[in-house]
């Protein structure tokens, strides 16, 4: 049964911010680097969805979705550096 109202399309930098921090958490424990290359865009978009979203005025959903996209992108950056900095290239 429908409920009869209409929903608010999700914004696709949401989408994307998701998609980037998919892919960027498993590269973590294969390459690191790649990791950080793809968590980057995860974090920007993440970042531009929700102001996108907040200027739109209820047009545009989609705001957990950004947040996610920015949790993960933003867990998959601190590992990445706390991986390097505990890493012996690192020490003395």
């Amino acid at each position: 049964m429908s409920d009869g109202g209409t929903s608010v399309p999700t914004n696709p930098k949401a989408v994307y911010s998701v998609i980037f921090g998919a892919v960027a958490f498993p590269c973590l424990f294969i390459y690191p680097f790649l990791a950080f290359a793809v968590a980057v865009p995860s974090v920007t978009c993440g970042v531009f969805a929700r102001r996108e979203i907040r200027d739109s005025k209820g047009t545009e959903g989609g705001d957990m979705t950004a947040v996610i996209g920015l949790t993960i992108g933003v867990t998959t950056i601190a590992f990445v550096i706390l991986m390097w900095l505990m890493s012996p290239y690192f020490r003395d």
